[in-house]
């Protein structure tokens, strides 16, 4: 054999050793247990109290490892539902509750009449007291009291004492002002010494270990219930038996058996173990305040009472059914039957208006239907007079003075002629052979610059600033002086409303020309807005309100139409805005 060789077989055989090692030491390790204790006068006296427990497993079973939790009521049943315990330690009651909801193995029970200090713990009752100077000598003269407990669920810290108040007589939910500590129950006895509750219920044999721990002097309270029993504590009410040890199904069987062989065998005066002791008695309690688990509930009674007389319960339901449906489909009706009634009063409603709006408006027809008659003979006269003496002045001397005056009268002749038929066409009394009105093209620029001057704004407003946005290529083709009629009307409304700025614009699309009329006058109201169009509606003192109405007509005979809202320049003033929409027939 080589060097070679033989330093190879050494590595793995060290190799060997090591993985070997490593082993056993993991092997070696104790598995951990966890113990649920109920902690009932708090961690640090549990762990005092039943490190014995734990130190005679450990040294018994040296191949496991276990550790003590202090719990409380409600930690113990959420451990045991979360299985962070393997073990657990409580008292009959509990165990009871537990066993009827998780699968738990009952290994052992405490042997309650075994004393080594002559202050047993492992019996459990109720003690009810006062203090040594209370003035309350007798159970009912607690009632109206403040009484202190653990928790409603606690069985030697309230529960048995429920029970023998109740065969006195008194109901503590209804009699007492009921205050519950929670664990450490040692705060019972500080709460009543210090007066803030008149009475306690305590487990039996808390006063005289508190005592011999030099806690609290057991002389300066007393029992206002006693029970005489055979254990040297006080109690108000009979012993039960004692705290019961048991395993969740999770914990090996040879374990188990471990376990229990081991606190059978332990001849340590620590505390006796024994086989499981009967939980009828405590089963009777339960059942008796109304704490057993599997205890009928109220919804269980009342599902037997229904199915005994089913028959019964469902004609009533039945019946109610009925009667619940009909009154819903009275109820429907009546609000379907309102709806149409106010549906109906706001028809009728607009139906008025309409025809209060259709009389005003065929009043004003026939009243422009007589103006244009009435006016059309003295214009026609006014424009033969006028071109009469113009042909006979141009006769005379073609330069005379009064020549162009002759014309400027039969030019307005004329538009007054214009404007008359357009009050026709508005009016619907156009004749059946003038149903074709001669259009003629209209340059909105030129327009506006005529009616500024005929208008003579510059004079009679000067403050007023015309601002206009306006190509001088728009034009319109409509009835002679039909535009200049509307711009005007709109313009004057705006100067009479007190304008100081007046911006007028031109905005082409595809088919339609918009003429946008912008002020500062203040706008209209929101009422006025609502029916801008209405006759007789205005707010000067002098006008009738047609203007706008006149304007809507006008605009309607050619196709266009007008839209009017209030709106906000730059410097926040309040306007009208009126557009103007044509049909863009400029091809």
């Amino acid at each position: 054999m080589t060097i070679k060789q033989t330093i190879g077989i050494k590595k793995i055989a060290s190799l060997s050793l090591l993985l070997l090692f490593f082993l056993l030491s993991s092997s070696a390790v104790a598995k951990e247990w966890t113990i649920g204790v109920l902690a009932l006068r708090g961690d640090a006296s549990t762990q005092r109290h039943w490190q014995p427990l734990i130190d005679t497993l450990d040294q018994q079973i040296p191949t496991d490892s276990f550790l003590l939790l202090p719990l409380n009521l409600s930690e113990m049943k959420q451990a045991v539902a979360d299985k962070r315990v393997d073990f657990l330690l409580t008292n009959p009651a509990q165990f009871v509750q537990l066993d009827s909801a998780y699968p738990l193995r009952w290994l052992l029970s405490l042997r309650s009449g075994y004393e080594p200090d002559n202050t047993t713990r492992n019996v459990i009752g109720s003690l009810i007291l006062v203090r040594k100077d209370s003035a309350i000598t007798s159970i009912h003269e607690l009632v109206g009291k403040r009484v202190g407990a653990i928790a409603p669920d606690a069985f030697g810290g309230y529960l048995l004492g429920y029970k023998a108040l109740r065969e006195e007589g008194i109901d503590p939910e209804q009699d007492f002002t009921l205050r519950f500590s929670g664990f450490p129950a040692d705060a019972l006895l500080y709460l009543l010494r210090d007066g803030d509750i008149n009475a306690a219920i305590i487990p039996v044999c808390l006063l005289e270990n508190m005592d011999n721990e030099g806690l609290i002097n057991k002389e300066d309270y007393r029992p206002l219930l006693n029970y005489s029993t055979n254990t040297s504590c006080l109690t108000s009410t009979p012993l039960y038996p004692n705290w019961s040890f048991a395993a969740l199904d999770t914990v090996p069987d040879t374990l188990v058996d471990k376990v229990t062989r081991t606190l059978l065998n332990d001849e340590s005066d620590a505390m006796k173990w024994g086989a499981p002791a009967s939980h009828s008695q405590v089963e009777n309690l339960l059942r008796e305040v109304n704490q057993h688990p599997r205890q009928r509930q109220l919804w269980q009674d009342a599902k037997i009472w229904a199915i005994q007389h089913r028959f019964i319960i469902g004609l009533s339901l039945g019946a109610i059914i009925l009667l619940v449906f009909n009154q819903i489909w009275i109820s429907y009706l009546v609000r379907r039957r309102s709806h149409q009634l106010e549906q109906a009063h706001i028809h009728l409603r607009e139906q008025k208006e309409a025809l209060e709006q259709a009389q005003r408006l065929n009043i004003l027809g026939e009243m422009a239907s007589g103006f244009a008659h009435e006016l059309n003979q003295p214009l026609s006269a006014i424009k033969s007079y006028a071109q009469g003496s113009a042909i006979r002045l141009e006769k005379e001397n073609k330069n005379h003075p009064l020549l162009p005056a002759l014309r400027q009268i039969d030019q307005q002749a004329q538009r007054g002629a214009d404007i008359i038929r357009n009050l026709r066409l508005w009016v619907g009394k156009q004749s059946a052979n003038s149903d074709t009105v001669p259009l003629s093209e209209q340059n909105v620029a030129q327009c506006i610059e005529h009616i500024w001057r005929l208008l003579r704004i510059d004079e009679k407003y000067p403050q007023v600033t015309l601002i206009t946005k306006i190509d001088k290529h728009d034009t319109l083709y409509l009835p002679e002086t039909l535009l200049e009629q509307i711009l005007s009307n709109l313009i004057t409304n705006s100067l009479q409303a007190g304008t100081k700025v007046l911006q007028i614009s031109t905005h082409k699309a595809p088919d339609r020309l918009l003429i946008v009329i912008k002020d500062d006058a203040g706008g209209m109201s929101h009422s006025q807005l609502e029916q801008p169009f209405s006759p007789f509606q205005t707010t000067k003192t002098e006008g009738l309100g047609l203007g706008l109405v006149i304007c809507q007509r006008l605009l309607n005979s050619q196709g266009a139409d007008i839209h009017i809202e209030n709106q906000k320049d730059k410097q926040n003033n309040v306007g009208l805005k009126i557009t103007l929409i044509f049909p863009n027939n400029n091809n």
